[in-house]
């Protein structure tokens, strides 16, 4: 009997839509999948596979025996792991290794040194095509989307398919399907780890309109242009499909996250969308947002159906930083407005992401962040971290042509540890050491209290004079802690349903 078992294998992360959407496109032709987490998601303290972690590796690949592995590398934080997964394979297996995700997309010469294909931007109809060439001993040298070592050992990259339009045909990821695994703190976990969660995690659309400089969106945009409609929409009725079985099925929900870079605001689509959800669903429901993507009509109808939390990238109160350096084009007035339609549209929740702490920034750019902040209406929250470099996007090779980092400097943080990498843009000692920059950072962090508003005005004057440095520090540290405190208790109050 032809073996027809594959194994799929997603990095510190439980939902992993990729590997579960390739599931599913594998098993529709026949095949067999098998999908391993490896490693939970942890933004606190991370850590790289453990030998025993390896070891329940080495032993699941011996009970399954699949015919082929895939490995979805998304983000370069997880090399050093990947690099561990794959080295265990490789020196214990003789089975083809194929690599998949954003960072094998963008980058297969380095990829492909270390598995045996790449598979490049959308892999659903790629993977099912090399699994029979494979299967049937044939070619796979035309597979669009591939990129391979061919006999001569030469680096072979294949053309980019045109975009699927109608992605309806992709189906959704099985909830709860058999064979899937989780191995995470030195344990090994049998069955679909969102069956015991409180959050569900859903794509509505493919795509992103923006072309922000830090994100590798805009790269992804590139690779398809002339290849159809980069940003494309599931209807309805197939997203209503999919919450309906996450519904019936994960008895502890409580949550719903549509992870598309920006949700939908099609009049006609959100209409339908929240008369359905309000009435079929009725949980409550977290988006992503963009300043020139908040409408109040389109607001309005969310917040009825269940809006619960939005997070709108703001990314630097700083005109000259948003559209020089993140390519952003959007106003103080437009971010302005579109908080003042959050904030009248009563959404529970709202978060204004900032990447500050950076070389393309200055003080007194951070000095425009902080009154930026003052003049958002609230409630909000901000959520302030630092610029990460990701490989292959456009700001990497921007430092280099404006002599901020070499190359050499840039590979080196880019490619560090996975502690290193954390440590450095989220570590809980960046913003604590008495420096201007970091004042006027703990500042911005204040303008989310407004009962504390004529404090932190005191408190930027006494900063621009050279004092007040403690002062400023010392109140960061109290509302850190009431915030933490005040979180917990949300989403206790969220997960037990309390009103």
């Amino acid at each position: 009997m032809t073996n027809k078992r594959v194994l799929l294998v997603g990095f510190y992360n439980e939902k992993a839509l990729g590997v579960r959407y390739l599931a599913n496109a594998i098993e529709k032709h026949g095949y067999e999948p098998h999908v391993l987490f490896f490693k939970g998601f942890n933004s606190i303290e991370p850590s790289k596979a453990t030998e025993k972690e390896l070891e329940m590796l080495r032993e699941l690949i011996k009970e399954i025996k699949p015919c082929f592995i895939g490995l979805s590398v998304m983000s370069s934080l997880y090399l050093e792991t990947i690099y561990l997964v794959n080295k265990t394979i490789k020196e214990h297996f003789d089975i083809p290794v194929a690599w998949g995700g954003v960072f094998a997309t963008l980058m297969p010469e380095k990829a492909i040194k270390e598995c045996d294909f790449v598979m490049r931007g959308e892999g659903e109809k790629t993977i099912v095509e090399l699994l029979d060439a494979l299967q049937n001993g044939e070619s796979y040298e035309t597979i669009q989307n591939l990129a391979y070592l061919n006999a001569q050992g030469e680096y072979i990259c294949n053309e980019i398919r045109p975009l699927e339009q109608d992605i309806d045909l992709y189906g959704y990821p099985a909830i709860g399907a058999e064979n899937m695994y989780l191995i995470h703190g030195d344990k090994i976990h049998r069955g679909d780890p969102q069956l015991k969660s409180f959050t569900y995690e859903l794509n509505a659309s493919r795509g992103c309109p923006f072309s922000c400089s830090y994100c590798s969106a805009i790269n992804l945009r590139r690779l398809y242009k002339g290849k159809g409609r980069y940003v494309r929409f599931r209807t309805v009725e197939s997203v209503m499909d999919e919450l309906n079985e996450a519904k019936r099925k994960i008895p502890k929900l409580r949550v719903i996250h549509f992870w598309d870079e920006i949700f939908s605001d099609e009049e006609g689509w959100v209409e339908e969308f929240a008369r359905r959800y309000k009435k079929e669903i009725g949980i409550p429901f977290r988006i992503w947002g963009h300043p020139m993507k908040v409408d109040k009509k389109i607001i309005t109808h969310l917040v009825d159906a269940g809006l619960h939390q939005i997070v709108v990238g703001i990314q630097s109160g700083s005109p000259t930083v948003r559209k020089d350096t993140f390519h952003r084009p959007e106003t103080q007035e437009q971010i302005i407005a579109s908080s003042h339609i959050l904030s009248e549209c009563k959404v529970p929740k709202v978060y204004y992401d900032f990447m500050i702490r950076h070389p393309f920034e200055n003080q007194e750019q951070l000095k425009e962040t902080f009154y930026l902040c003052l003049e958002l209406a609230h409630p909000f929250s901000l959520n302030i971290h630092g610029l990460n470099f990701l490989p292959a996007t456009d700001i990497v090779q921007m430092a280099i042509d404006q002599g901020y980092h070499t190359k050499e400097e840039l590979d080196s943080m880019m490619f560090s540890s996975i502690q290193e990498q954390y440590d450095q843009y989220w570590g809980p000692n960046v913003y604590h050491k008495i420096t201007a920059d970091n004042l006027w950072v703990a500042l911005i962090y204040l303008t989310q209290f407004p009962q504390i508003r004529e404090e932190v005005l005191r408190l930027a004057k006494e900063v621009e004079a050279g004092r007040g440095q403690k002062e400023v520090l010392k109140l960061k540290d109290k509302m850190e802690r009431k915030t933490k405190i005040s979180e917990y208790i949300n989403k206790a109050k969220l997960v037990l349903k309390i009103k």
